[in-house]
């Protein structure tokens, strides 16, 4: 049985589809099974979020969203913690800063990206990735399902425990492995470019009826007449179509864009009902969860305490290897 971890940052308010689907359901299929965990990167969200009362707002709707997007029976196989209840794992980064490279954090995108954007930088954003490596290694984790463009954040973990084994002359972290589905590289937003809060162009999970048929109705397609034959294969909204509908229901779709006489528009409203149909279940879980959240701190107290009980062997096992203890 391999560990298998995935995570988001709490910096919106709640999942977006592409969230969703890659973060979070993608990592559901994979790891059946397996020894699962979610986490709350919390933290990492200081990097970019000052306020304090949007991080609480954050936090509940990350919460929120896992726990009413995760099915209640593998609720009771998967461990969802909070990366800022772990004690020991800014002691762990920083064990891990006295041996990582300065030439190696150079390199991290997300420093770069802070450089391009003539943002201000701050030495948390620009150790992000040893806190990130400090998530995986700490906890001996096996696997962990990533972006295409994120794996750089695998790739400095593996070098920084490596670094670490190097100048202690020991093997105490094991070598996580990346996972990527190429089927799922890239979930496509309203304006054909990667869905990101940040392009504005994202499709909340759990958006409000209005809401979600505004913007779905405000996808970017083509401009073919009514009459004129259609390419499902090269359209925005049927590649959402096919994110989310049976085979028997795209193929149903996708005739109806070659014949004619189909509007985008029509194809639109399709989408609309067909991810009104798979959000429905979850929304009426989610309403019971937001009147009900003890439940969720219930968990979470517990698998918090499970999660702090490994960390603290791993940093007494580095104090012992560093001679501190």
């Amino acid at each position: 049985m391999k560990k298998i971890l995935t995570g988001m940052k709490a910096t919106w308010e709640g999942l977006h589809l592409g969230n969703y689907l890659w973060g979070l359901k993608n990592f559901l299929d994979f790891s059946k099974g397996q020894d699962a965990y979610v986490f709350l990167a919390d933290l990492h969200s200081l990097t970019s979020v000052k306020d304090p009362e949007v991080m609480r707002k954050n936090r509940k709707a990350m919460l929120l969203d896992y726990f009413s997007l995760i099915p209640e029976n593998r609720l009771e196989e998967i461990t969802i913690y909070e990366q800022s209840k772990i004690t020991h794992i800014n002691n762990i980064t920083w064990v891990l800063n006295s041996v990582t490279p300065y030439s190696l954090m150079l390199r991290a995108h997300s420093f770069k990206d802070s450089q391009n954007k003539n943002s201000e930088i701050n030495m948390a954003t620009f150790n992000y990735p040893i806190l990130m490596a400090a998530d995986i290694i700490a906890y001996d984790f096996d696997i962990v399902p990533l972006w295409k463009d994120q794996t750089q954040h695998l790739e400095f973990a593996r070098d920084i425990a490596e670094k670490f084994h190097k100048t202690y002359k020991c093997e105490v972290f094991k070598l996580p492995q990346i996972h990527c589905d190429k089927e799922l590289m890239t979930i496509p937003g309203l304006d054909w470019r990667k869905m990101s809060k940040s392009y504005d162009n994202d499709i909340k999970v759990f958006e409000q009826p209005k809401a979600l048929k505004k913007k779905i109705m405000s996808i970017v397609t083509w401009s073919e007449t009514l009459e004129e034959v259609k390419d499902p294969e090269n359209c925005n909204v049927f590649a959402l179509i096919k994110l989310f509908a049976s085979q028997e229901k795209q193929d149903e779709i996708a005739a109806k864009y070659r014949a004619g006489n189909y509007w985008y528009g029509h194809a639109k409203l399709e989408l609309l009902e067909i991810l009104k149909d798979v959000i429905e279940p979850f929304r009426k879980r989610k309403e019971y969860l937001e009147v009900n959240f003890e439940i969720i701190e219930k968990k979470l107290a517990e698998w918090n305490a499970k999660m702090n009980k490994l960390a603290d062997e791993k940093y007494n096992k580095l104090l012992e290897i560093t001679w501190l203890k």
